[in-house]
């Protein structure tokens, strides 16, 4: 006569191998009835395609700087003060050239991207980052932003025409020392 818990062992077991085999039955039938059921066989995803670059329509050029228009010059009275040829008039924009070699009597066109430097409340920092695009030969800018009772410089390398000639002044800037973010420019 078999004890009581050989009894037990071999119930459990027996239930266990039937648990099995259900769980098997049900994920066969998962896998493989859709597949038996499916009205196309042999029906693929479609496979995009890229055309080749032989048939490719050419990019337009971009514009070079020469061929944008001149901003119009602001209509002075007649009897306007004018020293050196400059108006006494301040000047609207508050971009001013970096260095003195730089120094023009208009400020440099804000079109197409530049590269933000950073923006400093520090005059010795924003020198040092000067610093180091003069040395980088980077042509930059800086802007004054006068915000609620702190005001910030901003350093901005550019204005570059297209994004691909800001980006290679970005790596410029990046073997400088400098890091930077691309931008557009209004």
């Amino acid at each position: 006569m078999a004890s009581p818990a050989s009894e037990a062992s071999e119930i459990r077991r027996r239930g266990r191998q039937r648990l099995i085999g259900a769980i098997a039955l049900v994920l066969l039938l998962v896998v493989f009835v859709p597949m038996i059921l499916d009205k196309e066989p042999g029906r693929s995803q479609p496979v995009p395609s890229i055309p080749p670059k032989e048939n490719a329509p050419p990019l337009p050029a971009p514009k070079p700087a020469a061929a944008v228009a001149p901003a119009p010059a602001p209509q002075l009275p007649p009897d306007a003060n004018l020293s050196k040829g400059m108006p006494s008039v301040p000047p609207v924009a508050s971009v001013k050239p970096s260095t003195q070699a730089n120094a023009s009597p208009n400020p440099p066109k804000l079109e197409g991207f530049a590269v933000q430097v950073g923006a400093f409340r520090d005059d010795a920092k924003l020198n040092q980052a000067r610093d180091k695009l003069i040395a980088a030969k980077v042509v930059h800018f800086t802007e004054r932003l006068d915000s609620q009772g702190a005001a910030l410089t901003r350093l901005r390398a550019g204005p570059f025409p297209t994004r691909e000639a800001a980006e290679s002044a970005q790596a410029t800037l990046k073997r400088a020392g400098l890091d930077g973010k691309v931008v557009p420019l209004p």
